[in-house]
């Protein structure tokens, strides 16, 4: 994230999702739209992986990834490395470098949390 104000906003974005607040992580979710931060390309991706998050959490679908998956913190580190894998491994759109380095964040975001909880 280029801009401090626009990292602060989305992690409020995930701690409204993780707290399952979804009034105020719309509402952040908003702000993060509204906020300059990368390429237009990048930053289309990066919202539509956080709406897409935002919809995972609330429906609660089993077949999702983001209910399904351990999210213990060796498959998080996992799942870090992987997605971070893919924005800096090899040629991609700026969108999907976006989409992916929201999902990085997410987990980056998870694991920060678990360190703090202990």
């Amino acid at each position: 994230m280029s801009s401090k104000n626009a990292r602060d906003d989305i992690i409020n974005f995930f701690e409204n999702v993780y707290m399952r607040r979804f009034a105020e992580a719309e509402k952040s979710l908003e702000i993060v739209r509204e906020r300059r931060f990368g390429d237009n390309e990048f930053k289309e991706g990066y919202v539509l992986a956080l709406e897409g998050l935002l919809l995972s959490y609330r429906t609660g679908d089993e077949r999702d990834f983001l209910n399904r998956a351990p999210f213990d913190k060796k498959s998080m580190e996992g799942y870090k490395k992987d997605f971070r894998n893919f924005v800096t491994g090899s040629i991609h759109s700026l969108f999907d470098i976006g989409y992916f380095m929201a999902w990085s964040d997410l987990v980056q975001y998870r694991l920060d949390t678990e360190k703090k909880s202990k």
